[in-house]
């Protein structure tokens, strides 16, 4: 009985972590971009929902830059004690505020540019090109309130933002503002995400004494944005490839197989945005390594053992649901393409937790396998469909186990 009350209670105590309320709020989050895209794909159809794709795919290339800093910021930010960082956060406050600043003041005459050039045709990404200094902002203002686990405002900023990029871009569509209105939405968005956070650093006049803050966030970010390219190679990189080297319709079926591979690389990816501030404060601490490591291993295992039976029992299903009947023949593959995705996210967490611990094996890990199974796709004699989805999994599932290896023998050795 004793021993029922004790598993209780570590249960309970797992599921009101901060990596599980996190975790939860970038599931409802995915939820919404992934309404947004399968509503405007059907509100606009293809061609313009491809220009709108390709705006967001600008944007997100930059937020993944940003998103870099961001993990430096929350790792500078955790390595702290509590009681020792005002000095930190108000130099924080006064790099964030020059950020927005000199990012403005680069946008404007690139902005006015374009409507010089291109006219009313240049809204669109004069527009998009206007939230990018706000963009930055948030991406620091993220990073302060990932390292200290504010796991109220992370939850507010993310669904603020995606509620209202959502709401707003239906609105000015049923309005008759068009492309325009949805990146303005999307731009009203992300400010209205970044002024949840203001207050996470204090606007305070007094000097701060950071010498080098800049150069330390740079040098932070640097291992980050090669783990960000490792993203982009794994999971995307066999599109470029099979644009070169199969027929058109194959080229389409790998395109299917990565956006379901995206989709469960990003319902994790909250998950090693907490573990890299949490796992830093248990070790500054001289605490379990456990304890930081548990909530993130039991959730990614239950969105993985849930991907790989929604892939593995009903693949045409799932393949019918987000991209249609006629990507058909792509659905006998997608039980490889799922544990693909799973093996590199497993790779891609276990490289952030290793950063946490002070080593950069795991990334430079991923950025070689990145290489290799490009390489490999590359310089294959016989190229296909069968043939580029083998490669990623056997060069994802290798990545897994070395990783593996990794993490076991830091852990063990602490």
């Amino acid at each position: 009985m004793i021993s029922l009350v004790r598993n209780s209670d570590s249960l309970r105590l797992l599921l009101v972590t901060p990596a599980v309320a996190i975790f939860a709020s970038s599931m409802l989050v995915n939820v919404g971009n992934l309404g947004f895209n399968m509503i405007f794909s059907r509100l606009m159809g293809p061609e313009l929902f491809g220009s709108l794709a390709f705006l967001l795919t600008l944007k997100l290339s930059a937020l993944s830059l940003f998103g870099a800093a961001q993990m430096a910021v929350s790792h500078l930010v955790s390595a702290r004690p509590v009681t020792e960082r005002s000095s930190l956060l108000a130099a924080l406050a006064r790099l964030d505020t020059g950020l927005l600043a000199i990012l403005a003041a680069l946008c404007l005459p690139i902005g006015i540019a374009l409507w010089a050039v291109l006219g009313p045709a240049s809204l669109s990404p004069i527009l998009l090109l206007a939230a990018m200094p706000f963009g930055a902002s948030l991406s620091l203002l993220r990073g302060v309130s990932f390292g200290g686990l504010k796991t109220g405002r992370i939850v507010l900023s993310a669904n603020l933002e995606m509620a209202v990029r959502l709401v707003f871009a239906l609105v000015a569509w049923k309005v008759g503002l068009g492309l325009p209105g949805v990146i303005g939405a999307i731009t009203l968005s992300i400010i209205a995400g970044w002024m949840v956070l203001l207050a996470e650093v204090p606007r305070r006049r007094a000097s701060p004494t950071e010498p080098g803050l800049v150069f330390a966030i740079g040098l932070g970010a640097a291992p980050f944005a090669l783990l960000q390219l490792a993203q982009v190679f794994v999971l995307d990189g066999d599109i470029f490839i099979a644009r070169s080297t199969l027929p058109t319709q194959e080229g389409g079926f790998i395109a299917a197989l990565s956006l379901f591979q995206r989709i469960q690389f990003f319902a994790c990816l909250s998950l090693a945005a907490v573990l890299l501030p949490d796992l830093t404060r248990a070790r500054r601490e001289g605490q379990a390594l456990g304890a930081a490591l548990a909530p993130v291993a039991v959730l990614f295992a239950a969105v993985s053992i849930a991907v790989v039976s929604a892939c593995t029992l009903a693949p045409e299903r799932m393949i019918s649901l987000l991209v249609g009947s006629g990507y058909a023949e792509a659905a006998q593959h997608l039980p490889f393409a799922a544990l693909s995705a799973i093996a590199f996210t497993f790779s891609y967490l276990t490289a952030t937790a290793l950063v946490a611990l002070g080593d950069h094996r795991g990334i430079w890990l991923c950025v070689g396998i990145a290489a290799l199974q490009l390489a490999t796709m590359a310089m294959t004699p016989d190229p296909s469909l069968a043939g580029y989805v083998g490669i990623k999994l056997g060069c994802q599932l290798l990545a897994a186990l070395v990783s593996a290896a990794l993490i076991a023998r830091s852990v063990l050795r602490r």
